[in-house]
């Protein structure tokens, strides 16, 4: 799956529980509970590579998830659907 902002991954850590988003690049599954994660140049993403993302999904420009592109704990759901917050004054 290419990465664009009609196509943006969001993510939670494993580790640290932590959301993030992604919106350039590409994805690729690679079994249940993985991903290889690559930048625009096709560089690979070790840190968000393999199982290191908890939950995932690709959602288009308004916010909705696109079909049969997420893997999402229950605990997840209010982290992955979360509003971007405004950080400018």
């Amino acid at each position: 799956m290419i990465l664009s902002e009609s196509a943006v991954l969001v993510y939670v850590l494993k580790t640290s529980g932590v959301r993030g988003h992604l919106m350039s690049g590409r994805i690729e599954r690679r079994g249940p509970g993985a991903l290889d994660v690559f930048n625009a140049r096709g560089d690979p993403l070790e840190y968000l590579s393999g199982k290191r993302i908890r939950s995932w999904c690709i959602v288009d420009a308004r916010g909705q998830a696109l079909d049969g592109w997420q893997e999402i704990l229950q605990e997840d759901l209010p982290k992955i659907f979360a509003e971007p917050k405004n950080t400018s004054v």
